[in-house]
């Protein structure tokens, strides 16, 4: 006998989508089958009712299942209940006894019924299944979560910076010291620019992290964004500014090929930026043709300045 009141099931949407998330069609008819005999129509491999079906179930008016569904239509899934028009319903009719008149039908699968059970104040049979759900919820052993993995650290920044400096030295020797200049200016770049990440959100006690938009494509999502071409990163910049700006318009002064600019920066630590930056990068990157968009948004009228 189960411990929880009916009423928690009629009054709780959370509880009702929580009770049959783990229910299969089948077991959602097995539990019908225990309160009263129904038959659902099988229809492209699935189990379906009609609403004078479902009425008829559990003793009540088709216009009260309508009204109950009306009411409560945001609440059901699509794998719950559906509404039958053109073929579909041509298909299904003589399955599903439709008059022949009809130019729409609503039909409920098992775990659609089951909601109902759970919506309807005046049925016995509802009252039954009800019981029947809370038992079977009550049942289920209670589970104790195990405790959240340790995210994983990156290694200290003093670290990090040895472990570049070394496979610049490997790089070097395996290129017989004819290193690209732009790959150790860029290096350079990044290690100067980590360092100074670093000593602000030690002096501040921050955890902000503030990235420049090709930073974030290269770093964050793995892009690489080239020198040239099409979608080159000061396009990508200002693709970003253009389109996006309410994703923030903050400068700092950064090391950008062995000189100090000013360059857009964002808070990466809030996860609605992230999401814009990376929305806008995916689309930049999709598009075929960015600098004719930005050309025609009028973009290039604009003061450039440097993305990092």
């Amino acid at each position: 006998m189960t411990l929880l009141n009916q009423s928690v099931l009629l009054e709780s949407k959370t509880l009702r989508t929580s009770a049959i998330t783990n229910f299969s069609d089948d077991k959602a008819l097995e539990i019908l089958s225990k309160a009263k005999a129904i038959v659902f129509a099988v229809w492209e491999g699935n189990g379906w009712a009609t609403t004078a079906q479902i009425a008829e179930y559990f003793v009540i008016t088709e216009s009260a299942v309508k009204e109950v569904y009306r009411v409560n239509s945001t609440e059901f899934r699509d794998l719950e209940t559906k509404t039958l028009t053109g073929k579909d319903l041509r298909d299904a009719r003589q399955k599903l006894c439709l008059p022949s008149k009809t130019s729409q039908a609503r039909v409920f699968s098992a775990l659609g019924t089951l909601r109902i059970a759970m919506l309807l104040t005046e049925s016995e049979i509802a009252a039954q299944v009800r019981t029947i759900i809370l038992d079977l919820v009550a049942a289920v052993p209670t589970i104790t979560p195990e405790a959240d993995s340790p995210t994983p650290a990156l290694p200290p920044v003093e670290q990090r910076l040895k472990t570049l400096v070394e496979a610049m030295k490997t790089l070097t020797e395996l290129t017989g010291g004819r290193l690209n200049p732009y790959m150790e200016q860029q290096m350079t770049d990044y290690a100067v620019n980590l360092f100074a990440d670093h000593n602000r959100q030690a002096l501040t006690g921050t955890k902000e992290k503030w990235l420049g938009v090709v930073n974030f494509a290269e770093s964050e999502l793995g892009k690489k964004v080239p020198l040239s071409g099409t979608h080159y990163r000061r396009h990508l910049g200002t693709w970003v500014r253009t389109f996006y700006p309410e994703l923030g318009s903050r400068q700092e002064t950064r090391l950008v090929n062995g000189t100090q600019q000013k360059v857009y920066v964002y808070p990466c630590h809030d996860p609605a930026v992230t999401a814009g930056l990376t929305k806008a990068v995916e689309e930049f990157f999709t598009h075929p043709n960015p600098a004719a968009v930005l050309q025609q948004a009028g973009a290039f009228k604009r003061k450039a300045v440097v993305t990092a």
